[in-house]
């Protein structure tokens, strides 16, 4: 005949994505509802620490944070090698290589947190003046330890893609922190915050590790130490400046203002962090896939799908979580932490600007993919450069924390339009990068007129109504781009068949 029907069928192809897809949705669904569990008790596990510590106490136990987050530097980058080698070994059909790497990686970690944890521990004797303050490095100095052992079997469980155990897991060291942590800071204050923290994390690791089955071998293979260190050091480097220049404003605030005003802000270093927490469980879940893909392939362009989907979804929900914590924010302020009301214009500020390393998120897959993490320690250094003359000029002006928080928000901005610019040259053009930033732009810009005009004009005596009312108006201004979503994606259709196998029982 001369025209014979079609035998192919559907396209491989696109039926491989849509289960990838899928696959991605759901795991992000069991991830993203283990983890709102954990930081729903987190919430008001942070709200009744703030209410015992105070401000002052706050301010305190928020600068020991950044200094305990400094000893896990001397991991030398290795869990994030692990992250990125297990999923590529098993991608180029390697299991026991990837086991071999687990072991080696342990033996190391052992070794290097308890130099972190001797190092946390000399270092509070030149700290700080204050007693307790001092006596809660100390005790930090062991969570270094404990942080270490436990964010290796995060990572494991990361890495082979078990994010259901992983929820578990977290949410365990929620209720263990609810149950150590919240009774110290009531009664010994700082001190048994970071004695309930050492107990929570450590007990935590050992509950894991039973669940997961894991068995750890000592194996100071320094051949795979020494390529885990040569990946993970870069990336251990970028991460210290990284998080140095996360950590710009609530040092110099310290240094400048006081632990009072730091206090304060730790209002909008609390919301930064809720704002940030779903876009990092999409990226957590779709990184060993792409690891995997890599290293079947050796080519990132096999990812390039599954990469410019993912910011594509996080330019579209954000900011519509951005808005819920702004309002929900301010209404936990008024009624239950009146004494923090001063940090409330900072916290606004800050979480706008926070919603451009909230997208950069991608360019940091793409970066440790390909192994160009070494090219942008130049940058960062330039970065955390730039935060510290702007902070400064703004303190010194006498803006206060709203100030700061604004030199930080455009830090952000120009630290996301340099580093994202960079990561996605590698998988699309020139051309298609700008239109892809000025897309960007046009939602950020859409939403941040919205949620400012919302915010000023929907003011009413009872502040419950009040929020109620904003966040109706906030719906009303995402509908437009959730119909979008679901028209172009699917995205709610798939959500739904996701989730609904837990509400609903199979008919025999």
């Amino acid at each position: 005949p001369e025209h014979e029907p079609s035998c192919s069928g559907p396209d491989p192809g696109e039926i491989y994505m849509l289960k990838k897809k899928e696959s991605i949705i759901k795991d992000t669904v069991i991830y993203s509802a283990s983890n709102y569990v954990s930081l729903f008790i987190g919430f008001f596990v942070s709200v009744l620490m703030k209410r015992f510590l105070g401000p002052m106490g706050a301010g305190y136990w928020a600068l020991i944070n950044v200094i305990r987050s400094y000893g896990g530097y001397f991991g030398l980058g290795v869990k994030k090698a692990l992250n990125r080698e297990i999923p590529q070994s098993i991608g180029a059909g390697k299991p026991k290589l990837a086991k071999e790497y687990q072991d080696a990686a342990f033996s190391f970690l052992l070794l290097s947190a308890f130099c972190g944890a001797v190092f946390i521990f000399i270092l509070s004797y030149f700290l700080f003046d204050n007693a307790n303050a001092r006596t809660a490095t100390k005790i930090a100095a062991l969570l270094v330890l404990s942080m270490h052992m436990y964010n290796l079997v995060l990572t494991i469980l990361r890495s082979r893609r078990k994010f259901s155990l992983i929820g578990r897991v977290i949410i365990a060291n929620s209720i263990f922190v609810l149950i150590f942590a919240v009774p110290g800071a009531y009664f010994l204050n700082i001190r048994g915050v970071a004695l309930g923290m050492v107990i929570s994390t450590a007990s935590t690791f050992f509950l894991a590790k039973k669940w997961a089955g894991l068995k750890f071998s000592l194996d100071f293979d320094w051949q795979k130490i020494g390529r885990l260190i040569g990946i993970g050091s870069p990336m251990l480097l970028l991460g210290m400046l990284f998080t140095t220049f996360i950590n710009i404003d609530r040092i110099m605030i310290g240094k400048m203002l006081g632990m009072q005003m730091l206090g304060l802000y730790s209002i909008a270093i609390m919301s930064i962090t809720h704002l940030d927490s779903l876009p990092k469980f999409f990226n957590i879940v779709i990184f060993p896939h792409i690891q995997e893909n890599y290293g079947a392939t050796n080519d990132i362009l096999a990812s390039k799908n599954l990469i410019l989907k993912s910011i594509y979804f996080v330019t579209r929900l954000v900011p519509f979580i951005l808005g819920l914590i702004i309002f929900g924010v301010q209404l936990l302020v008024y009624y239950v932490l009146p004494q923090f009301k001063g940090g409330l214009g900072a916290m606004n500020i800050l979480v706008f600007g926070y919603f451009f390393m909230v997208v950069n998120h991608a360019s940091t897959n793409v970066i440790y993919t390909i192994n160009k993490q070494r090219k942008l320690i130049p940058f960062y250094a330039v970065s955390v450069c730039f935060s510290i003359a702007l902070n400064y000029l703004f303190i010194k002006a006498g803006f206060g924390i709203r100030g700061v928080a604004l030199a930080t928000a455009i830090s952000y901005l120009i630290f996301y339009l340099v580093n994202f610019s960079y990561a996605l040259k590698h998988i699309i053009s020139w051309g298609k990068l700008l239109r892809l930033h000025a897309e960007i732009a046009g939602y950020f810009i859409y939403f941040l007129a919205g949620i400012v005009t919302i915010n000023r004009f929907v003011i009413l005596n009872n502040m419950l109504l009040e929020t109620i009312i904003r966040v109706v108006c906030l719906v009303v201004l995402t509908l437009p781009v959730f119909i979008e979503i679901q028209v172009r994606e699917r995205f709610f259709s798939l959500l739904f068949a996701s989730i609904s196998p837990y509400f609903t029982r199979k008919k025999v």
